[in-house]
């Protein structure tokens, strides 16, 4: 499917007034009335892609939009149903999840020989089942277990699932392999490198598993795979990309905040946050220190040697979005503000960010040029408007959501986009897209949602995709 570049102004236009009216928010206003009207548009694309992979889809692990069809992708067990229970819950939805929930309960089959992503599984599947269960008191329509929130079949689910990648710790260094057989375990031959990011990416649903169900061997292994990255960092401070787990020495040596270890620095400051860990905190403030140094050109960041600190890759990834974000967690709102409005001239100039695009050149990669309908963007929205207040990242979020609408949807859900310039798109939409993509963007919109709190009884934090987990509720049991 492709659309004429005629149409591409018109997509571009909320972008622009953004940074007419950035810092003039009196002229600028969002209205209840709008907010309420784009609530009801973004729970829409919910259900549209929903039931489309419900009708369409069903038991396969993603809906292929454009055919009407399923894939398995990440290990056949139904991911999207899994991904999107809590964002049922967020919408108001309690009966369907309710339903949902007892569809993925009655039907998971882990006995099966099939080799699974050890990262992709821990974020998608035990982040997802960890924040259903804990989310689960807020629908009157679940019975709650008597010792809830220390049981209940979704918690039992998700130490089922955790209990299969124990095996992928059994390394050196104590840092995960990167695949496991969900029932033989780890193969005896099975490849020792893996990326960063799918060694420090652990902490906040194995800390929870620990927490919730009184066994610490969770949470000190997930400590453990930290501890040992965190000693592998160059003498500039900075990390690789890939590592051997064996051996604890990097096979990939360029370093940034995108692809193959973002999600490593998200979890040491929501990691601190939620169990109160003071070192990983400190951890992420040193490796911010040498970011700033050796990365941070400006207000982007480029890709360097981990040694040398030589520039490899003059390139940003939109999987960078997500920094903004978490530099307002900890309070640094002005920056934050800065970077997001450096990724915005991408949008301002494409309409939606690619995964690659080029800074001095002021382009979008060959081969690197789609759009997977990815959410770290609107994740660092929503938290520099929930900081601010600022109702100019409500006319962006606007904006993203009338694009995704108008060029992506398709007759049974919304379709990745293959190429930025030229819209075409891809038969492929990721779970992501109902976990974290419409859940970032309807709580924007949704400023009374129960989600947002002020932290006196349970503060609630994001996994990396998009799941919440509960910490009034989580920090139970300390054991170290």
């Amino acid at each position: 499917m492709c659309y004429s570049t005629w149409i591409l102004p018109k997509i571009l236009i909320i972008i622009c007034v953004f940074f007419a009216y950035h810092g003039n928010s009196t002229n600028f206003d969002f209205s209840e009335k709008k907010k309420e009207l784009y609530r009801e548009k973004v729970k829409s694309m919910f259900y549209h892609a929903y039931n489309g992979y419900l009708n369409y889809a069903y038991p396969k692990d993603e809906l292929r939009p454009l055919s009407c069809t399923g894939q398995d992708t990440w290990g056949s067990y139904s991911l999207t149903l899994i991904d999107s229970l809590d964002t049922l819950l967020i919408l108001g939805n309690q009966t369907e999840f309710v339903r949902a929930s007892q569809i993925v309960l009655n039907n998971m089959d882990l006995d099966r020989n099939i080799n699974i992503s050890v990262f992709e599984t821990n974020i998608r599947v035990i982040g997802g089942l960890l924040s259903a269960h804990m989310l689960s008191s807020h629908s009157p329509d679940v019975i709650l277990n008597d010792g809830w929130p220390c049981s209940g079949p979704l918690l039992e689910l998700a130490e089922r699932f955790a209990q299969r990648l124990l095996p992928a710790f059994r390394s050196n260094t104590g840092m995960p392999y990167g695949t496991v057989n969900l029932k033989y375990g780890l193969n005896n031959f099975e490849n020792t490198v893996t990326c960063v990011a799918g060694i420090g990416t652990f902490i906040l649903e194995f800390g929870a598993l620990s927490r919730l169900t009184g066994i610490p061997h969770y949470e000190r292994i997930a400590l453990k795979a930290l501890d040992s990255l965190w000693k592998s960092r160059s003498e500039l401070g900075l990390v690789g990309n890939h590592i051997d787990v064996q051996t604890g020495v990097f096979t990939a040596t360029d370093s940034g905040i995108g692809a193959g270890v973002d999600s490593y620095f998200e979890y040491l400051v929501k990691g601190s946050l939620l169990f109160q860990r003071q070192n990983l905190i400190k951890q992420f403030y040193e490796f911010e220190e040498a970011i700033n140094l050796h990365i941070r050109k400006g207000d982007w960041f480029m890709w360097v040697d981990k040694d040398k600190a030589t520039v490899s890759l003059p390139i940003f990834q939109s999987l960078e979005a997500f920094w903004p974000g978490l530099l307002t967690l900890i309070g640094k709102v002005e920056d934050a503000a800065r970077i997001l409005s450096s990724y915005l001239q991408v949008l301002r100039h494409l309409g939606l960010p690619p995964e690659f695009y080029n800074i001095p050149n002021r382009e979008p990669v060959q081969k690197r040029l789609g759009y997977p309908l990815r959410p770290e963007i609107l994740e660092s929205l929503m938290y520099l408007y929930k900081a601010t207040e600022d109702p100019a990242y409500l006319h962006v979020a606007a904006g993203i959501v009338d694009t995704i609408e108008q060029f992506t949807k398709t007759k049974c859900g919304y379709a990745s986009v293959r190429d930025v310039q030229k819209w075409t798109l891809e038969d492929r939409m990721e779970s992501f897209f109902l976990s974290e993509t419409i859940k970032y963007l309807y709580l924007i919109f949704d400023e009374k949602n129960f989600i947002h709190n002020d932290g006196t009884s349970a503060k609630l934090l994001e996994t990396t995709d998009g799941h919440c987990i509960i910490e009034g509720y989580i920090f139970i049991k300390k054991f170290f």
